[in-house]
């Protein structure tokens, strides 16, 4: 049998316990926010597109796209349990920078070979500059539950080797 002393110095212990973890979770989102996690909060630079807006900016014809000064970007739109392309072709050791939206709900994509991975939410651009360093192709599918045809929800990355 504990007595009363002995029962304090733990339960003070187990509140101390308690208020660091409320202070480390408060910090957690502190630093999530700080580090754009969440789009947009604090001003940060993240794109927000109306979805039913999308004929009128550059993901209107998703694809790749190589700019006169030579740097390549790559739209890709996520809708209906479909990307859009369905396959997409980068060349290897070229910095690419894709811009991933979602149209219609929240859908997911991962690519292992540049090491992305993204929550699409309608709306909100995510954006990635990544290399490709060798050729292959990968199939990735979407990762976030996407209604009936999620399953069926796949896209084709090839990357080539330079010409």
């Amino acid at each position: 049998m504990l007595d009363h002393h002995t029962i304090e110095r733990y339960e003070l212990g187990w509140l101390v316990v308690a208020v660091v973890m409320v202070l480390l979770m408060f910090a957690g989102v502190i630093a999530s926010m700080i580090t754009e996690t969440v789009p947009g909060m604090f001003g940060s630079p993240a794109r927000y597109i109306n979805p039913t807006q999308l004929s009128q900016t550059e993901f209107a014809a998703p694809g790749l796209k190589v700019s006169p000064d030579g740097s390549v970007n790559a739209y890709m739109v996520a809708r209906a349990f479909q990307f859009q392309p369905s396959v997409l072709r980068v060349p290897a050791n070229t910095p690419v920078t894709l811009h991933f939206i979602a149209a219609d709900v929240i859908h997911g994509l991962m690519l292992g070979q540049g090491n992305v991975n993204a929550e699409l939410i309608p709306g909100h651009v995510a954006t990635f500059t990544r290399t490709f360093k060798s050729p292959g192709t990968f199939v990735s599918q979407c990762n976030e539950y996407c209604g009936s045809g999620h399953q069926t929800m796949s896209f084709t990355l090839i990357v080539e080797a330079p010409k």
